[in-house]
Formats: C-alpha cells, sequence, structure tokens
C-alpha cells in the first residue's frame, strides 16, 4: 500500500474520488488499518469514508490503531457507529466501545438493537482482559436427550457458518454439564443421545479468570474452544483461540514495552508528543537515580581522592550486576506470563535464581580479582589489595543485585502492579545505586583497613 499516493490522491479531492475509492478498495484493508496512524485525522476519515462495503468498515475499525480509531469514530454520528457496531461480533464491538466514555457508550448503546445492545451490556461488565471480557456469548448448545440427528439438523440449519466445531451439553439453567467435538457427533450412531456422546471432564474457567489463565488451559487441554461458566456453573459463553491469541500479544507487547519504560499501547502510532509524555517519567526516574549516584560518590569523596583506582572499575561492577538484575527479574517476569510460575513452585524459583546470580557475582568477582591482583601494581601502579577490594564488591553488589531482580516481580505483583515494570527502569536504576554505593562502602572499609 503506497500511503504516498493515498496522500496525493487525498489532496487533489473532489476530483481524484473516483481513483482514491479504486485505490483504498484494492488494497488490503488489514494492511490498510495497519498503515492508518502515518496519515493525518483528516486523511483517515476520507479513507475510511473510501471503504465499498460495512464489513471492510468493521474490519478496518477494529484493526487498526486506538488514536486512529478515536479519530475515526468521532467523525461519525452515534446512528452510524452503532449501525457498524450492530454488525461486528458482539466481544469486538464491547472492545470498541469500551474505549470510549461513559455518556458515549449509553448513546451508542441505545441506538442498538436491544437484544444486541443486552449482549453488550453483560459483557461490558466484566473486566477486561478477564475470561468474561474475551468470551462470545454465542456457542453449540444441546440438551441430554437430543439425538444426533436432531443436532445434525439444528447445525444444517444454522445460519452462522462460523460458530466452533463444539457442543455443549446443558440441563435447566444452562448449567453444564458436559461437551463433544464434531467429530464425535459424525462417528456415532444417528439415534445415539448427547448424553452418550458428551466428555464429562470439561475444561473450562470462570468469568472473572485472567486470560494468562485461559491461554495456559487451552495450551494443556489442546482446545481452540473454551467455555466461561459462572460461580453457579452456568455457562455464560466460549472463547476461541484466536481472541485469546490476540489478547496475549497485546500482552506480550505491552510488558516488552513496560520493561524499557515506554509506551504500552500503540508505541508506532502515537504521536511525537504523546511519546514524550509517556516515556519522560521514565527517564525522570533515571535522571533521579543518577543524582542518587552522584550523591553517593560525592560521599566517598576522600576514599576516591586518596584511591583513583578504584573508578576504573565502577562501569565493570554496575555491567555486571545490572545484567544480573535484569536476567532474574526477566526469567520470572516471563514465568509469570506463561504460567509456568504458580503459587507452588514460586520460591523454587526464585531460590534458584538467587543462587544462579550468586554464584555468577562469585566466578566474576574471584576472576576479576585475581587479573587485578596480578596487574594491579605493574600496569595501573598501585597496591595489588586493589584486586581484594574490587573482587569482594563484585561479588557484594551482584548478590544484591541478585536480590533485587529476583523478588521485585514478585513483590510487585502482591501489590497489584504490573510485574513488567520491574523488569525495566526499576532494577536498572536500583541496581545502579545499590552497585556503587555496595562497591564504594567495600572498597572503603578494606583501605580504611590498611
Amino acid at each position: 500500500m503506497s500511503v504516498k499516493k493515498i496522500k496525493h490522491l487525498i489532496g487533489s479531492l473532489p476530483k481524484s474520488q473516483p481513483e482514491l475509492i479504486k485505490e483504498v478498495n484494492t488494497n488490503d484493508h488489514f494492511e490498510l488499518a495497519r498503515r492508518l496512524h502515518q496519515l493525518s485525522p483528516e486523511e483517515k476519515v476520507h479513507v475510511f469514508g473510501s471503504l465499498n462495503s460495512n464489513l471492510k468498515r468493521q474490519e478496518v475499525l477494529y484493526e487498526t490503531d486506538l488514536d486512529s480509531r478515536l479519530e475515526i469514530e468521532s467523525s461519525l454520528s452515534s446512528e452510524d457507529l452503532a449501525i457498524l457496531l450492530s454488525g461486528m461480533p458482539e466481544d469486538e464491538a464491547t472492545d470498541i466501545i469500551q474505549e470510549l466514555d461513559l455518556d458515549a457508550q449509553k448513546e451508542i448503546l441505545s441506538q442498538m438493537q436491544v437484544k444486541d445492545a443486552v449482549v453488550i451490556k453483560d459483557l461490558i461488565s466484566y473486566e477486561e482482559e478477564t475470561a468474561g471480557g474475551l468470551m462470545v456469548p454465542k456457542f453449540n448448545s444441546v440438551s441430554e436427550n437430543q439425538t444426533a440427528r436432531e443436532i445434525l439438523m439444528q447445525l444444517k440449519h444454522e445460519k452462522n457458518s462460523d460458530t466452533p466445531p463444539y457442543f455443549y451439553v446443558v440441563e435447566s439453567e444452562n448449567k453444564l454439564k458436559g461437551y463433544f467435538k464434531l467429530r464425535d457427533l459424525l462417528n456415532v450412531s444417528t439415534n445415539a443421545k448427547a448424553s452418550q456422546i458428551m466428555r464429562t471432564d470439561t475444561p473450562k474457567v470462570l468469568t472473572t479468570d485472567s486470560c494468562d489463565k485461559v491461554a495456559n488451559l487451552m495450551d494443556n487441554e489442546h482446545l481452540s474452544t473454551i467455555p466461561v461458566v459462572d460461580n453457579n456453573n452456568t455457562i455464560r459463553g466460549i472463547i476461541t483461540f484466536d481472541d485469546v491469541i490476540r489478547v496475549m500479544q497485546d500482552l506480550a507487547s505491552e510488558d516488552i514495552f513496560t520493561m524499557v519504560g515506554t509506551a504500552k499501547v500503540d508505541p508506532f502510532a502515537k504521536k511525537i508528543t504523546s511519546k514524550i509524555k509517556v516515556r519522560a517519567p521514565w527517564l525522570l526516574t533515571t535522571f533521579i537515580g543518577g543524582l542518587l549516584s552522584a550523591c553517593i560518590l560525592n560521599h566517598f569523596q576522600a576514599t576516591i581522592t586518596d584511591f583513583s583506582t578504584v573508578l576504573f572499575f565502577i562501569p565493570f561492577v554496575l555491567g555486571i550486576s545490572g545484567n544480573v538484575g535484569l536476567q532474574g527479574s526477566t526469567v520470572i517476569v516471563r514465568g509469570l506470563a506463561t504460567g509456568d510460575i504458580q503459587k507452588d513452585n514460586i520460591l523454587t524459583v526464585v531460590k534458584s535464581e538467587l543462587v544462579v546470580g550468586i554464584a555468577n557475582g562469585i566466578i566474576f568477582g574471584v576472576l576479576c580479582g585475581f587479573i587485578i591482583t596480578l596487574t594491579a601494581t605493574p600496569l595501573l601502579q598501585t597496591s595489588p589489595l586493589l584486586g581484594l577490594a574490587v573482587g569482594l564488591g563484585i561479588v557484594l553488589a551482584v548478590s544484591v543485585a541478585a536480590v533485587i531482580g529476583s523478588t521485585a516481580p514478585i513483590l510487585f505483583l502482591r501489590t497489584n502492579i504490573d510485574p513488567a515494570i520491574s523488569a525495566g527502569p526499576f532494577v536498572t536504576v536500583t541496581n545502579d545505586i545499590a552497585g556503587v554505593a555496595i562497591y564504594l562502602l567495600t572498597t572503603s572499609y578494606i583501605y580504611s583497613a590498611i
């Protein structure tokens, strides 16, 4: 897709209107959605209005970045937006409506058909990134006494061909009893009842379960669809693997961008000023950390003046301790995200990371100390005692970094803060401050004991 050509055609309106419509509609509309952020708000509206079907408009609106979506929605009346959302899958329409303020939500829902509005209102009540927020309320529901013939005829007359090939057996008030697959249905006698086909050990999730838990269960059970139930075992909807993949990709991207202290969403689509506003607070944290490190250096000014060679190895100490801290925090954050770390093994994982970090500190501390001891006099014209000071400083600084990196994600998790934050600026700044302080304290103590 040529963004430059589209900009040129928009600049030549209304003369170029037919050519613009042709250019917009011959391009893949998913690619169009991905590239919308490169256009101005007015250009986005022109492109969106040039799409020749509501299906394309719906998919472009859902697939594009948040800023572009809100700019397009602001150009539409509540009635037009309600028409578009009514034709979308309920879970996608809910995602879009949740981005609007409460007044706009009420206005749009009032313009929609009652049955659609009721479904979306129910979905809005669930938190985002939970099973309730991800589920689709349409699924194949059968009773225990229905025969295979009746179910197949029901399926044949079903207008929605996108319904997943899973059937859920329910009793009164939609209580979930079991499930079976289309393959199971085709391999039995036409007179077989659903109760004879179903599997009673049904993998399921609660409406309040996290997306991580849903993804892990679907992966472990090798399912492409999973039912969502409430606390009374009433089936409320289903979640399909494509919805889970989309959310998990978004969460993974959010964690990665959070780790480096940048925007959580749409980092490539945001305007320059928005990027600056989002990233500046994190850089301020680093700035404050730098000031604290400078204060620590000033406090040990006397030691530094007398033994200036200790300064040569500060970057070395900070480099090793910083990497050890980030390794530990990243491993634990990733384990928490994938579900590999649970309550029953979290202490084991933390202890393992601590042992690995401290062991690496000892290895490199001894190695560095030995090399400096051998070369201190001929190369640096200083006492071999420098090797002991630097080596011990590395061991202690790396050990503290291992503790910070391994425990920070857990502390953040228990205080309901995204653990990914701990794998970014927080660990980096904290390790720098602690590393400098510990290293200079160690060298000061050793040299003062001479």
